[in-house]
């Protein structure tokens, strides 16, 4: 990590459900899996010194009703007790754009959003109406972003780009069409915010994929890629896993809202 800027990373909890484990893998269900598996919701922070890096955005309450999801707080209410108002956001980076991952966007007012060009792509042309695909997304939080685009807010990348001093965005795809993971030195090593390429740490160590695919090889290849880019599988944080806030120390004061991952 010589010569470049490290960073804080933390991971904030927003919402939760029950799950069965069932419902995680791709394929035929097992019967024998048909234990509780709860899946948590997150949005991830990373910061600076001087600046500040918001991963992803979260749903609102609306939403959480209409879904079924227990709603616990709004994720941005959340930055200030971590020294950051989201006014003072420089970037978002906005992971794909499945509804729990970018919602809540127009609270960020001064961030440029940080979008694969594919993503932004997949979900303004033709298939982003076909019910398996719809049913994941909220149409409203796309629409603002294709707003935003014309204020010249979004910054596309087409794979990889340094979007500050040693942090990089990396597209992977798999789950949606341009997933992208954030890599991000720290001074427990290179953290890598793995987003739903893997869902669960179970995902990715046992190599099965989630159950929403969008291409199932590019899934694979995410896994590999995901594992060789991490200095230590410890430092892939997957995103959804509950076991993310046992893993890491709670936030004083933050106790089971948010941890700090590195």
């Amino acid at each position: 990590m010589s010569g470049l800027s490290q960073y804080e990373v933390y991971a904030i909890k927003y919402a939760t459900r029950e799950a069965k484990a069932t419902e995680h893998f791709h394929g035929p269900a097992d019967p024998h899996e048909d234990y509780s598996m709860p899946m948590d919701y997150f949005i991830w922070l990373i910061k600076s010194d001087k600046q500040a890096i918001v991963v992803d955005t979260g749903f609102n309450e609306q939403v959480a009703k209409e879904r079924n999801r227990t709603f616990l707080r709004c994720p941005v209410s959340v930055l200030p007790h971590l020294g950051v108002g989201a006014d003072s956001v420089s970037q978002v980076v906005i992971t794909h754009m499945h509804y729990d991952h970018l919602g809540n966007a127009e609270k960020f007012p001064n961030s440029q959003f940080v979008v694969q060009e594919s993503e932004m792509a997949f979900w303004t042309g033709k298939y982003a109406s076909r019910k398996q695909f719809r049913i994941h997304v909220t149409p409203d939080d796309i629409v603002y972003l294709v707003k935003e685009n014309f204020n010249g807010r979004i910054s596309f990348v087409n794979g990889s780009k340094e979007i500050m001093p040693g942090v990089t965005v990396h597209k992977t795809g798999g789950h949606t069409e341009g997933l992208q993971v954030v890599e991000v030195p720290t001074e427990k090593g290179k953290v890598i915010l793995a987003s739903d390429v893997t869902h669960f740490y179970k995902n990715i160590q046992e190599d099965r994929p989630f159950s929403i695919v969008s291409n199932l090889a590019q899934m694979y290849d995410a896994f590999d890629f995901v594992t060789d880019l991490a200095e230590s599988p410890d430092l892939i944080i997957p995103g959804h896993d509950p076991a993310v806030m046992e893993r890491f120390p709670a936030v004083k004061g933050l106790e089971g809202i948010a941890v700090r991952i590195a």
